[in-house]
């Protein structure tokens, strides 16, 4: 994301079983592929809340601009 480089994350199938499970349901996946396609030229991609909840549960924002 930090680089610009999306195509591994709109074919994310193509990564594997790992990847696949990671996003059994793409309904909460996908708002996060229109945010960075309206990522403009310049404009840095942060993450202001990391961590895992309960063990399993990714907690990862993602903010452009």
């Amino acid at each position: 994301m930090v680089a610009g480089e999306y195509n591994p994350l709109i074919d994310y199938a193509r990564l594997g079983p790992d990847a696949q499970l990671s996003i059994p349901t793409p309904d909460h996946y996908l708002p996060m592929l229109y945010v960075l396609g309206s990522r403009q030229q310049g404009e840095v991609v942060t993450f202001p809340i990391e961590g895992v909840d309960g063990g399993s549960i990714s907690m990862l924002t993602v903010q452009v601009g």
